[in-house]
């Protein structure tokens, strides 16, 4: 008990920090003007240094834009970081993004977009500088302002020498100004050695990176504040990925309330995450809640308290996610929203992989990569890209929950944090496939 409280304390603390202030002149605003532009729409009210980069960003910024309408609606709120990838919707999200950006000041705007090596390799230097051209094209701007590696998983990613040589290139040419990587985690079942945080921080070692893209929230903060520290030392920008978890609890709440509507799904999985969630029920009678906005919130206010944070990725589907997201920016956790949400992660935990976490993945006699497949059924059921999550899970060449039917549950017996791993893997399971060859 007396441990638990000291965790609770340094949680509470760690969440009261100052916000290191970041002013923005008149010169930084964006001005175009367009019917999107809505005077009831809350505006950006605080602009983050980039690390080495010196751009003050935009502590909201836009992670893979929905449309055009929504995204000059999100610029004319003051957001000015863009993210995307050349593989999100094979470079039509790039394009997308061209058509807007054509109509507003370029040099108040921060683009990163990412080269997804085939097979997890790159095959030249000048492959990777003819993709940084196809990138600009579908843009349609003269230069990208951060070029990123997509998704590396292992450290020979980050010494990939033909991605470095390009950049010096290209960085010559005025094609890129600074150069960056992301990293989700890695597949335990075909890469054992190395966990997300060797990643990350061969990466932040490496010195070569001037900006990192990596995934943080309040569920399991300690390794991405340890990334977030070394960055800090290091003088290496900042943009956060996966920082609300709070949202798969509406989702698994929806499967409980619907569950005649479960398909395929083993009815024991289904009696088992019912249980849990009624016995989580005790959490909302605690606070005296009716709704988890005040919770959503909170998670984002929990990244936005830490000074060491540059931007956090947030994904503008549509105008309520806008006035959602964007009026959180410049604000802080207060101190009963964080013990709110460190309650949240006793009573609801269960719910959740923890990021970068292969400790089940380790225990799994299938070797099935659990983190992956989460992170698949959350672009599903939190990001709303059900379409890209079942192709991503289709070309998931190992093992998969099909299987989980027959196991006694060594996921979860192996699980320090309680996360019901064998349930969530069936329903992601049932989310996901379609008749997939590679059941087993």
């Amino acid at each position: 008990m007396k441990n638990q409280k000291s965790t609770r304390r340094t949680f509470l603390q760690n969440s009261s920090l100052v916000l290191l202030g970041a002013g923005l002149s008149e010169k930084n605003l964006l001005i175009p003007q367009s019917e999107t532009d809505r005077q009831d729409t809350p505006k950006i009210k605080e602009y983050r240094r980039l690390g080495r980069t010196g751009a003050m960003v935009s502590d909201i910024g836009s992670g893979i834009p929905y449309n055009e309408t929504v995204l000059k609606a999100v610029l004319n709120a003051g957001v000015n970081f863009i993210e995307t990838s050349e593989s999100y919707s094979n470079g039509r999200n790039e394009t997308m993004i061209g058509n807007v950006i054509k109509n507003f000041e370029r040099e108040k705007l921060f683009i990163a977009t990412k080269a997804n090596p085939e097979y997890r390799i790159f095959k030249s230097a000048d492959d990777i500088i003819r993709r940084t051209e196809e990138s600009l094209g579908r843009l349609q701007t003269d230069y990208i302002d951060l070029y990123m590696i997509h998704q590396a998983q292992n450290l020979v990613a980050v010494k990939n020498d033909y991605f470095h040589r390009a950049c010096d290139t290209l960085k010559k040419n005025g094609k890129i100004r600074f150069t960056g990587l992301s990293c989700h985690g890695t597949s335990w079942y075909e890469e054992p050695k190395e966990s997300l945080e060797d990643i990350l921080m061969a990466a932040v070692e490496d010195t070569r990176f001037d900006v990192l893209l990596i995934p943080y929230n309040f569920l399991s903060p300690e390794m991405g504040e340890r990334v977030l520290n070394a960055c800090k030392e290091k003088d290496i920008g900042t943009m956060i990925m996966k920082s609300n978890p709070v949202e798969a609890l509406e989702y698994y709440d929806n499967i409980v309330r619907r569950g005649e509507e479960l398909g395929h799904t083993d009815q024991k999985d289904y009696d088992k995450l019912k249980s849990l969630m009624e016995n989580a029920g005790r959490f909302f009678e605690l606070y005296n809640m009716t709704d988890i906005e005040q919770i959503k919130d909170g998670a984002i206010q929990f990244i936005l308290t830490n000074k060491n944070v540059g931007t956090i990725c947030c994904r503008f589907r549509n105008f309520s996610d806008i006035e959602k997201y964007v009026k959180l920016s410049g604000t802080t956790i207060n101190d009963r929203i964080a013990k709110i949400l460190f309650d949240f992660k006793e009573y609801l935990g269960f719910l959740n992989c923890r990021i970068g976490c292969n400790i089940c993945e380790q225990a799994c006699p299938h070797r099935i990569p659990v983190n992956t497949i989460m992170r698949y059924n959350y672009y599903f059921q939190s990001q709303k890209m059900e379409k890209e999550a079942m192709q991503y899970y289709h070309q998931l060449k190992s093992a998969k929950p099909g299987l989980c039917n027959h196991c006694e549950g060594c996921c979860e017996m192996a699980c320090p944090y309680g996360v019901a791993t064998q349930s969530l893997l069936t329903i992601a399971h049932e989310n996901l496939s379609f008749n997939d060859p590679f059941l087993t």
